[in-house]
């Protein structure tokens, strides 16, 4: 599909096979959840409350996905496990990085803001 030669469309590049809601993407900017998570990916979804994380490939196109998400479908919960940085946070309705470089977490169900640090940071 091409729009006018401005843009294409490609296909997904992850799918649930029963919805989770995804809600906000972001890119984390900055390092302060240490280096190996700079400039990945960080999704959050209304329905489990869950907060995913995915790296990118080595061109930034693609999500390096592997063992059962080659196929590039969460077909079970179980295949979620990789993919989850954090749960609990009671549907997640918005992510930002804020001017102090942390991710923040806003959660609707619990009327929430969470800001993720490091584990080395507590």
């Amino acid at each position: 599909m091409d729009f006018g030669g401005k843009s294409k469309y490609n296909p997904p590049e992850l799918t649930w096979a029963r919805t989770i809601g995804p809600t906000a993407i972001k890119f984390l900017t900055s390092d302060k959840l240490g280096k190996q998570y700079q400039n990945d990916i960080f999704m959050g979804d209304v329905h489990n409350g869950n907060l995913y994380h995915f790296e990118l490939d080595s061109k930034r196109t693609g999500l390096l996905l592997g063992g059962p998400l080659d196929d590039k479908v969460v077909d079970i919960d179980s295949e979620n496990e990789a993919i989850i940085f954090g749960e609990g946070f009671g549907g997640i309705s918005d992510l930002e990085v804020g001017p102090d470089g942390y991710l923040y977490v806003v959660s609707i169900g619990q009327g929430k803001i969470y800001r993720i640090v490091s584990a080395n940071d507590e």
